[in-house]
C-alpha cells in the first residue's frame, strides 16, 4: 500500500475552497455556503479562488489551504449547491478509512465521452472489474450512476464537491493543476479537474468513495422556451421546494 495511505489522518483543519473569485460567486451558492452544517471539532476555513484561468483559481486555493496549515481540502463550487450536512458526511467516511471522498455534480449541459448518453447527466467513472491500470478507455473504465448504490469507489470525476487528505496532494509532482493545451481550431476540452482527481488516484494511490446520497444542484443561467414546460412536466413541485431549503 502506498507509504501516504498509511498516514492518513483525522481531519483537524479543513479549507474549503471555491475555486472562483467574488465576480463569478453565485449568490445563492453564497449563502448555501453561509449556512452548511459545521462538523464538531474541526477548523473550517472558506477560500476563494483568484486567478485567470480555473487551474490557477484552484492552484491559488491550494496554496491558501497549505499556508493556513490544513490537513484537507476541500473543493465546493461557488456555482452549485450542497447539502446542509456534506461536509459531516464527509468527515464520517474519511474517519471510516477513506483518504478522499466525493459527490456527483450534475454537467451543464452534455459531455460526449466514455459512456454519457444523457445530457444534464451526474458523470463518474471506476475501473472494470477491480482493476487499477491508470488507462482511460473502454476497456477498463465504466460510468458510474446514482443507480449504481449509495457508496461507489470511483477513480475519475470532476472536482466540483471533493474532500482529500494534503499529503495526497503533495504525493503529486507539479504542476497540481494544469489546462489542456488547445487544438489548431483553439478548442480546449474542460478537463483539468478531472484530470487531477485521477491523478491523486493513479499517482498518488489515493482510493476515493463517491456517496452518491449527497445532493449537488449545478447552477447555470440559460435560455427558457416554448419547449420547456413538457421537457420538464414530470419534475415535482417538491424539488423546488428542497432547492430552496438548500439554499437557506
Amino acid at each position: 500500500m502506498n507509504e501516504v495511505i498509511r498516514q492518513l489522518r483525522r481531519p483537524k483543519k479543513i479549507a474549503v475552497c471555491t475555486a472562483w473569485g467574488s465576480a463569478f460567486s453565485w449568490t445563492h451558492s453564497v449563502y448555501n455556503l453561509m449556512n452548511l452544517n459545521r462538523p464538531p471539532g474541526i477548523d473550517i476555513k472558506f477560500i476563494p479562488g483568484m486567478g485567470r484561468d480555473p487551474a490557477r483559481r484552484h492552484m491559488w486555493g491550494v496554496e491558501k489551504a497549505l499556508e493556513w496549515g490544513a490537513t484537507h481540502i476541500c473543493f465546493l463550487g461557488a456555482d452549485q449547491m450542497h447539502d446542509m450536512d456534506i461536509l459531516e458526511k464527509f468527515v464520517t467516511h474519511i474517519e471510516n478509512g477513506w483518504p478522499m471522498v466525493t459527490a456527483m455534480v450534475p454537467v451543464r449541459g452534455w459531455v460526449p465521452v466514455l459512456g454519457v448518453d444523457k445530457p444534464f447527466q451526474k458523470l463518474a467513472w471506476a475501473w472494470k472489474d477491480g482493476n487499477r491500470e491508470p488507462i482511460f478507455d473502454q476497456e477498463h473504465m465504466k460510468v458510474v450512476t446514482p443507480k449504481d448504490g449509495p457508496y461507489v469507489e470511483v477513480c475519475c470525476i470532476g472536482s466540483g464537491a471533493i474532500i482529500f487528505d494534503v499529503d495526497l496532494l503533495l504525493a503529486l509532482k507539479k504542476p497540481w493543476f494544469k489546462e489542456a493545451e488547445a487544438d489548431e481550431d483553439a478548442k480546449r476540452p474542460a478537463k483539468m479537474d478531472t484530470t487531477f482527481v485521477w491523478r491523486l488516484c493513479t499517482e498518488a494511490g489515493g482510493r476515493l468513495l463517491c456517496d452518491t446520497t449527497i445532493n449537488v444542484t449545478h447552477l447555470d443561467v440559460f435560455p427558457i422556451d416554448d419547449s420547456f414546460p413538457d421537457r420538464f412536466a414530470d419534475w415535482p413541485r417538491d424539488n423546488a421546494k428542497e432547492a430552496i431549503r438548500r439554499d437557506m
